[in-house]
């Protein structure tokens, strides 16, 4: 039930980010106050493999430090995320086992776990 749920978060997340012509942002890194990068969820739904819980299309924007977007890459990098123990991302046949200690911020892959995964369910 909850994997229903977080899916249907996750896809209203994304409709509604679409809709206001944006992305939804879940880490961003900065290099001085004059550039950052952010990471931001371009698609997703549920895993294909049982052992994950979401399939999920990240993008990757430069922006300089006015916010305007000097670089935008146009691949589409596929991520797979695990929510329950042990959690964990995996990027093309590579997993990662994600420190739930780590704070927000510091680990892009934490990031995105806690972006799918700690979703408020009502």
């Amino acid at each position: 039930m909850r994997r229903v749920l977080l899916s249907l978060i996750l896809c209203a997340q994304s409709a509604s980010m679409s809709a206001a012509s944006g992305l939804a942002i879940f880490h961003t890194a900065s290099f001085g106050s004059s550039r950052s990068v952010s990471l931001s969820l371009a698609e997703g739904g549920p895993a294909r493999d049982r052992a994950f819980d979401f399939d999920v299309v990240i993008t990757l924007s430069e922006f300089d430090g006015g916010g305007t977007v000097l670089y935008r890459d146009g691949g589409r990098h596929q991520a797979s995320v695990r929510c329950v123990a042990p959690a964990m991302v995996r990027i093309n046949s590579a997993d990662y086992v994600i420190d739930l200690s780590t704070r927000p911020g510091t680990d892009w892959k934490h990031d995105l776990w806690a972006a799918l995964c700690t979703a408020p369910v009502s």
